[in-house]
C-alpha cells in the first residue's frame, strides 16, 4: 500500500500565487496575502509567495516569518497600470501570460505540493497548469458572488469573454475553491469553503482613545464608487445646513478610481472645511490618524456591486475603533455594539444619529477599544479562518 506523503514525513511546499502588485497603493490585498500565507508558514514545511511588481514577477519564501527574495522574472513588456479606460485595462493584463509561464517554472523547479491561487483571468495558460495532476489546487475567489462586480464596474468584457464560462472551467479542476463572502444561505459545489476575511492582529496597535470637543470620522481605502463615501459628504453638507454646535470632519485616507469625484463633491458643497483628504498615509503616521479619529468609514455602497467581506471592517475592530457599514457582516452580529448600521441605499448620512449613537456608545462602553480588540482576537484571527481550509488542504496531501 502506498504511503502518503505526510506519513512518510517529507517536506511539503506550499506556494501562495497573486496577480497582484506588491508596490501598489492599495495594500490590502498584498497584505492578505502576507497574512495567509503566515497562517499556512505554521501548518507546512516551505511557504513560497508569488505576486507581480511594475515590471517583474517575484517569488519570495517565508523565514522567520518575514518574506525573503528568492527569484525575480522580468516581464517582456511593461504594463499600463494607471488609468480605467478599457484600452489602458487591457494593456495591463499583456504581462499576466508571462507571470502565469514563470509559475509553472516556479511549481516545477521548487517542487510545488499545494498551489494557492488567488483567482484572476481564466485564461488557457492558467488552465494548463490547474490541470497538473501532481498538485493540490486551491482557488481563492476574493469576492463572492462575483457576478455584480464585474458587471457594474465596467469590467463587462473580462466577464463575457474570460470570466462567465472560464471561472467554471477553472472550479472543475480544482481540488478546493475558498469563496470569501459575506452572503447567508449561499448553495455551493461540495468541493466550495466559504469564509469571511480575517486579520493578522500582531500587525495591529490599538488606538488611543480621545476626548475632544468635536469628532473625526475615518475612511481608509483606495477609494472606489462602492465605498459610497459620497453618501457621508452628502449627510455632512446636510448637517451643517442646521448650523449646529458639534463640528464633525471628515478624513479620507487613500487615494484611487473615485477619489476625484469626492474632491469635486466637496468643492461643489463648499465642504473644505470639513472633509480633509490625506492621500496615502502608512506606520506611524497613519497610527497617528488613528489615534485622533473616533468613528471609522467601512464600506457605504456595497449594495453598488455585491455582497462582500471587506478586510477594513475587521482592521477597524482589531484597531479599537467603532465604525460605520450599510450592509449585513456576518463576523459582526446584530448584538454587536460597535458597528452603526445605515440603509443599504444611497442616502446621505444622518450625521445627527451617528453623533447621537457614538455618545451613547462611550457612555454605555467608556473602554470599547479594548473591548473591540478582545472581541477580534477571538473571532477574527486568519488562524480561525483558515482553519477548514488547511483541514482539507492536510487531507488531500494524505492522499498524494
Amino acid at each position: 500500500m502506498r504511503s502518503s506523503k505526510l506519513e512518510e514525513e517529507l517536506t511539503v511546499n506550499l506556494l501562495y500565487s497573486a496577480f497582484i502588485r506588491e508596490e501598489s497603493e492599495s495594500k490590502g490585498a498584498f497584505k492578505k496575502v502576507l497574512a495567509q500565507s503566515l497562517t499556512f508558514n505554521d501548518q507546512f514545511d516551505n511557504v513560497f509567495i508569488y505576486v507581480t511588481k511594475k515590471s517583474e514577477s517575484v517569488l519570495y519564501i517565508l523565514k522567520d516569518n518575514t518574506p525573503q527574495l528568492i527569484k525575480s522574472f522580468k516581464y517582456n513588456t511593461i504594463p499600463i497600470y494607471e488609468g480605467s479606460n478599457k484600452i489602458k485595462r487591457f494593456f495591463r493584463y499583456f504581462p499576466y501570460k508571462s507571470f502565469l509561464n514563470a509559475m509553472d517554472k516556479v511549481i516545477m523547479n521548487y517542487n510545488i505540493d499545494i498551489l494557492y491561487y488567488r483567482l484572476s483571468l481564466p485564461t488557457r495558460n492558467l488552465m494548463s497548469i490547474m490541470k497538473n495532476k501532481k498538485l493540490v489546487k486551491i482557488v481563492e475567489i476574493p469576492t463572492y458572488p462575483y457576478e455584480k462586480e464585474y458587471k457594474i464596474s465596467n469590467r463587462k468584457f473580462e466577464y463575457h469573454f474570460f470570466v462567465k464560462n472560464g471561472y467554471k472551467k477553472i472550479f472543475d479542476l480544482a481540488d478546493i475553491v475558498v469563496a470569501v463572502s459575506a452572503e447567508k444561505n449561499l448553495k455551493v459545489d461540495e468541493k466550495f469553503i466559504l469564509i469571511t476575511n480575517g486579520i493578522q492582529l500582531d500587525s495591529v496597535r490599538v488606538k488611543k482613545q480621545n476626548k475632544k470637543n468635536y469628532l473625526n470620522l475615518l475612511s481608509i481605502a483606495n477609494v472606489a464608487f462602492w465605498h459610497g463615501y459620497d453618501r457621508i459628504i452628502k449627510g455632512l453638507y446636510e448637517y451643517y445646513k442646521t448650523n449646529p454646535e458639534k463640528e464633525i470632519y471628515y478624513h479620507c485616507v487613500g487615494e484611487g478610481s473615485d477619489l476625484e469625484n469626492l474632491k469635486t463633491l466637496v468643492r461643489e458643497l463648499s465642504l473644505e472645511k470639513y472633509v480633509i483628504f490625506h492621500g496615502i498615509k502608512t506606520g506611524e503616521d497613519l497610527d497617528k490618524v488613528f489615534d485622533e479619529s473616533d468613528i471609522a468609514l467601512g464600506s457605504l455602497g456595497l449594495h453598488r456591486i455585491s455582497a462582500g467581506s471587506p478586510l477594513k471592517n475587521r482592521e477597524y475592530c482589531a484597531k479599537g475603533i467603532p465604525f460605520v457599514i450599510s450592509y449585513e457582516d456576518l463576523d459582526f452580529p446584530e448584538t454587536f455594539p460597535f458597528v452603526y448600521r445605515i440603509p443599504k441605499d444611497d442616502t446621505p448620512v444622518d450625521i445627527s444619529q451617528l453623533i447621537q449613537w457614538y455618545e451613547n456608545l462611550v457612555k454605555e462602553h467608556p473602554n470599547y477599544s479594548m473591548e473591540m480588540r478582545k472581541y477580534a482576537e477571538e473571532n477574527l484571527s486568519w488562524d480561525a479562518k483558515m482553519k477548514p481550509v488547511i483541514e482539507k488542504m492536510k487531507e488531500l496531501v494524505e492522499k498524494m
